[in-house]
């Protein structure tokens, strides 16, 4: 290869004694420079075409999937949310049934009831009145005694008086008739109900409407009856001699469902539109919801969607994903309601309106979106300033050529030593990459170590509180049982006992008490444990609400101990706060004080309003604490020692949840004793203000 004449590197003629080319320079000519700085150039950019073509492939696959997960995730966490509202719905539902099984229980109990089943009750008005008031102080749509010959025995509804059964195919009547209590949800036809009641049966009828997507049918009117009902036999001799039945409607009861959406949904709304809803389904009818028209009536009589109904109708599964409701897209849950005999006869639904979902997704999309243009921006300038000083290094050939053009001593430029400084950058780098890669390999180790042992710790953790949970959750329907039964045998209901077995169903008792106490301690803790202990707030009148039912309670217990009690409280003392947790309060610290108080000894309770803030005490005569004991009385688990606590078994739970219950309502608590004279413990709770009554709905 010659030169041109303006002199520069070239291919001579001259051979090294290997025969291979020698490389020459010509003193005058700038090709080779300029062929060098080309070359530079072109490698700057060939590498930032090859970093900015990564940066938009990740770029796109990132966004793309991110979108995609984002969108899912939104989604899926907005369903389960709902899923965790059916259970609520369910809570409340099954709570409402639970109740008209305890009224009905307690009803059956009356001995007016009993004797009127027993022909000793000559007096049926009385008892129509006492039913009357019954049914009207509880909700009741109806609350009957039927005789062994299933004839009502009273008067209140002459349409149905007389006649041969008060329902023919009822499950729940036929099942106390043979001795069986039995509670759940049943259907009751046209003609039972307006033979029963006619204005149950004028509640119940709905025109079914034409609804979009809804499967076909003939029907035009929906006029049976779903009802919550409770049956509880009632007996003579042992033998079942009549019942105790009553229920409630649930066409047309807006007050249900209105307070499942305002106990799961807490009234929320998204743009003036609810944003949660709830209805009661009869097989695809709705006949209680609070699903609205556009003109703003509720939507009796429209129907569910054909593909749900062949879901929880057809296949008896749960229904979960979006669905149209009516007119609108809700994140919905469907699951079957079965009648006494296991029939799939109706729906649960509740659903979160699905736009406020889609308005999160579209603007956290757009955000994302920004972040991505951001970081390709700021991946591109990365690149940008990566290419420039990965080529660097040739500006060694560009220098070495510039000695040379400008008449310097000759120099070979061997192609390989070209390499040197990036080989012993590399080397020095990957010597400082194998170091730190130790380091991190340890530190990995550690690190994955410790995560290994702290998930496993919350996982123990999570298990014992879950089973903890469970187990007492579980435990609260047979202990109930338990003392129903028990309660019947100690007062002899079921059959006169000897004396032998009276000391037993009393040791029995004591300890289904025990139970009941530790079950409801365990709940507690567990709700605890899990962050779902949280007060909901609203006007406590502590002596009518509190403590005057809790003294009628406990009356028994302290006439035992001939522990007498005194109460020193202002006039009219309203507090806001949970009523049950106050309850659970002083109900504690009473039974501590009959326990392991000395018999005889005298208990007062005490209450002063001092600001915002009603600060109560309960004192009582025993042995009392010392103060190296003081700061284990508030611990979880923990118990003192003494004569008195040796022969009274308990959790170690009930002061840990008293100091719970009082700091959760931004209270204090505190204890004071004299050893072997008495003991008194002291806390604060919030009083009702004028703002917080005007606006407490609960925190």
């Amino acid at each position: 290869m010659e030169g041109n004449g303006e002199g520069g590197l070239h291919f001579g003629n001259g051979e090294d004694r290997d025969g291979n080319p020698v490389l020459t320079y010509a003193p005058s000519g700038s090709r080779l420079r300029r062929q060098t700085q080309s070359g530079t150039g072109m490698l700057k950019h060939k590498l930032l075409q090859m970093f900015s073509l990564l940066v938009l492939l990740v770029a796109g696959v990132s966004g793309l999937l991110g979108w995609q997960l984002l969108q899912k995730q939104v989604v899926d966490e907005a369903q389960k949310q709902v899923q965790l509202d059916l259970g609520g719905a369910w809570a409340l539902l099954d709570g409402r049934l639970r109740e008209v099984e305890t009224i009905v229980r307690m009803t059956a109990l009356k001995h007016a009831v009993r004797d009127a089943v027993q022909a000793r009750w000559e007096d049926a008005e009385t008892l129509d009145q006492r039913l009357d008031l019954i049914q009207e102080a509880f909700g009741f749509d109806f609350l009957h005694v039927v005789g062994r010959d299933r004839q009502l025995l009273h008067p209140s509804q002459p349409s149905a008086a007389g006649t041969e059964t008060v329902w023919p195919t009822s499950l729940a009547l036929n099942a106390a008739m043979q001795g069986q209590p039995l509670v759940g949800f049943e259907l009751i036809s046209a003609e039972d109900l307006e033979r029963f009641r006619p204005e149950l049966a004028a509640r119940a009828r709905l025109r079914i409407e034409p609804t979009a997507r809804a499967r076909p049918t003939p029907r035009e009117k929906e006029d049976r009856g779903l009802v919550m009902v409770a049956a509880i036999p009632l007996f003579e001799e042992e033998a079942p001699a009549g019942a105790v039945i009553g229920g409630v409607l649930l066409n047309r009861n807006d007050d249900l469902v209105d307070r499942i959406v305002r106990t799961v949904y807490k009234d929320e709304t998204y743009h003036a539109a609810p944003l949660g809803s709830a209805t009661i389904f009869l097989e695809d009818v709705r006949v209680a919801t609070t699903i609205r028209l556009p003109d703003g009536k509720r939507a009796l009589g429209t129907r569910v969607s054909q593909e749900v109904a062949d879901r929880v109708l057809g296949e008896e599964a749960p229904w979960i994903g979006p669905a149209f409701v009516v007119q609108e897209l809700y994140l919905s849950v469907y699951e079957p309601i079965r009648d006494l005999a296991g029939q799939v006869v109706g729906m649960l639904y509740v659903g979160r309106l699905e736009r406020p979902y889609r308005d999160l997704r579209q603007q956290t999309l757009l955000t994302y979106a920004l972040l991505c243009l951001a970081g390709l921006a700021v991946a591109l300038l990365l690149a940008l300033v990566m290419a420039a000083r990965l080529s660097r290094p040739i500006h060694a050939l560009v220098e070495a050529s510039g000695r040379m053009h400008r008449g310097e001593p000759h120099a070979t430029v061997q192609l390989h030593s070209s390499c040197r400084e990036i080989e012993a950058l590399v080397e020095s780098f990957n010597e400082m990459a194998e170091t730190l890669e130790e380091r991190q390999a340890r530190l990995n180790a550690t690190n994955a170590e410790l995560e290994r042992n702290a998930e496993a710790l919350t996982t123990l953790n999570r298990s014992y509180m879950d089973m903890l949970g469970f187990v007492s959750h579980e435990l609260k329907s047979p202990v109930a049982s338990m003392q129903n039964y028990a309660y019947l045998l100690k007062n002899e209901t079921l059959g006169p006992l000897t004396e032998r077995q009276g000391k037993a169903i009393a040791s029995f008792e004591n300890g289904i008490n025990r139970l009941v106490e530790m079950v409801k301690h365990y709940l507690n803790l567990s709700r605890i444990e899990s962050g779902e202990f949280r007060p909901m707030r609203g006007e406590v009148r502590l002596w009518e609400d509190v403590l005057e039912p809790l003294l009628d309670f406990m009356e028994p217990t302290l006439q035992a101990r001939e522990m007498p009690v005194e109460t020193d409280l202002p006039d009219g003392l309203v507090l806001f706060a949970d009523s049950n947790m106050v309850s659970e309060v002083f109900e504690n610290l009473l039974s501590n004080a009959c326990k392991y108080g000395r018999v005889g000894g005298k208990i007062r309770i005490a209450a002063r309003v001092e600001g915002e803030m009603a600060h109560c005490s309960v004192w009582n005569e025993g042995p009392g604490f010392t103060e190296e004991e003081k700061p284990r009385l508030f611990m979880k688990f923990s118990r003192l020692e003494n004569a008195q606590s040796a022969n009274v078994r308990g959790t170690g739970l009930g002061l840990f949840i008293i100091l719970k219950i009082v700091e959760a309502h931004g209270g204090s608590i505190d204890a004071d004793s004299e050893p072997g004279a008495w003991a008194e413990i002291r806390f604060t709770l919030p009083v009702l203000q004028n703002e917080a009554a005007a606006g407490s709905t609960g925190t």
